[in-house]
């Protein structure tokens, strides 16, 4: 059933103009990108100097099945014979303003997830194990999660469902994001040197900001922390002035679910012992299960069903996703697709993650800039070298700027390849490899190496 009338539209957005709409009218929620959009799904249009919103060429797709146009110029849309929500200032607020209104009427539970790294694979988790069991709702798949992604997400949500399960970016500002989906359970999976730009100069403002998504929670809801994260003791801190319930995870003896890595991956949950499997499983990859069982386990989660879900995770793309390539002249190799994001924690866990994987194969590791560093940024890059030297791959190509610093770092040790660019790496690409390597792509999205990992799976179909 659609939740959105023309009576909650004026309701969420206050004033705003209504035209053309017919009696009984309905809308399954708001689209901001025509990609993301689904029949039905109201539209916002993007006008001339305006940021957010659906472009011209966009609209020619999705006009067909929309419901209706939200405008602030809604004389150019008229000729449609669309219902048209006209509304004005900045479209950014009317796009929130809909998400606090339909936040009121859910009565499940809303799981936020935020931190450096490992948040989009969190929620992946939560998303499968949930959803085995329960209605749930997500913006996982649409990879908006800054303050006007998650909201447009939440306007298309089902207020009868379970769970919603939300991951939440410094877009926006996390306390304003708190705001909007207040949050049963607050999820921090860890904090990196990154977004080091603006007001954050430094790890310890990163922590407090990663902490604000306890703010609009109250006494007694749950914080699920990572215990030996960068500055625990601040976001501890925070969630024990709210008056949270606090679940930690990750090595120590005392946390609420503890990892336990060797011969077999298990887990620690309340003093029972439960295994994963007994193959090689990346310290991060078990992290990010932890805090999802951690969740799991306070609903009332069966924890052995969570983990028979959980042994059969598939990454997302982007994000440790794995697929074999076959080259025009037969060679084939395996790609380790870890192009999304990168600080330098995430650096550390993917590339660690790889050499345990697959420690007897030929390994290449192609890496990018990681952005937001700030001031240090040379000495995180160069620092990727202890990593490096942890697998000891057979070659390394490196493709950016900033990622030059590791060269000096490693070319005596190593044979390491430069390229200034993405385009000419695609046109060496398959010179620089031998038939059997495994390959793992990092760096942050700017660095553009997901560009090749997409050509790669283009030549796939």
């Amino acid at each position: 059933m659609n939740f959105w009338t023309e009576e909650k539209i004026k309701e969420a957005l206050g004033a705003v103009k209504t035209h053309n709409f017919p009696e009984n009218w309905s809308s399954n929620g708001l689209v901001i990108w025509h990609e993301n959009f689904v029949p039905g799904n109201m539209i916002l249009v993007r006008g001339q100097g305006e940021t957010r919103g659906i472009t011209s060429i966009g609209l020619e797709q999705v006009l067909p099945d929309c419901s209706a146009i939200m405008s602030t110029k809604p004389a150019e849309y008229y000729k449609y014979n669309k219902p048209i929500i006209e509304i004005s200032g900045n479209s950014g607020n009317s796009i929130i303003n809909l998400a606090r209104y339909i936040r009121k009427f859910f009565t499940g539970k809303v799981i936020a997830i935020t931190g450096s790294s490992g948040k989009s694979t969190t929620t992946k988790m939560l998303v499968d194990v949930f959803s085995s069991k329960y209605n749930i709702n997500s913006n996982i798949y649409s990879k908006a999660n800054t303050s006007w992604g998650i909201s447009w997400n939440m306007s298309r949500f089902d207020i009868n469902g379970d769970y919603w399960i939300i991951e939440t970016s410094l877009g926006g500002g996390i306390s304003k994001n708190s705001a909007i989906v207040k949050p049963d359970y607050a999820i921090v999976t860890n904090v990196a040197p990154v977004h080091l730009t603006g007001n954050m100069h430094c790890i310890e403002d990163i922590a407090e900001e990663k902490s604000r998504i306890f703010h609009s929670m109250r006494e007694g809801q749950v914080a699920v922390i990572y215990k030996e994260m960068n500055c625990y003791d601040i976001v501890r801190s925070a969630a024990e002035y709210k008056g949270l319930k606090i679940l930690t995870y990750g090595e120590a003896q005392d946390c609420d679910v503890r990892i336990v890595m060797g011969d077999e991956n298990k887990f620690i949950i309340r003093g029972n012992e439960y295994t994963l499997c007994s193959v090689p499983v990346g310290r991060h990859i078990l992290l990010d299960m932890a805090a999802t069982l951690a969740v799991a386990a306070e609903e009332g989660f069966a924890i052995e069903d969570a983990i028979d879900v959980l042994r059969n995770f598939q990454n997302l793309s982007g994000r440790g996703e794995e697929f074999e390539y076959i080259f025009d002249d037969g060679k084939k190799i395996t790609v380790v697709d870890e192009s999304y994001n990168a600080n330098p924690l995430s650096m550390d866990a993917a590339i660690s993650a790889f050499g345990l994987k697959y420690p007897t194969r030929k390994k290449v590791v192609i890496l990018g800039d990681m952005a937001e560093c700030g001031d240090d940024s040379e000495k995180y890059h160069r620092e990727i070298s202890k990593s490096i030297d942890k697998i000891k791959p057979d070659k390394v190509i490196l493709c950016g700027k900033d990622i030059m610093y590791l060269f000096e770092e490693i070319k005596d040790r190593y044979e390491v390849k430069q390229y200034a660019d993405t385009d000419v790496l695609t046109c060496n690409l398959n010179s620089e490899l031998n038939d059997g390597d495994c390959v793992l792509f990092k760096s942050s999205h700017s660095s553009n190496l997901y560009k090749i990992i997409d050509k790669l799976k283009a030549d796939l179909h």
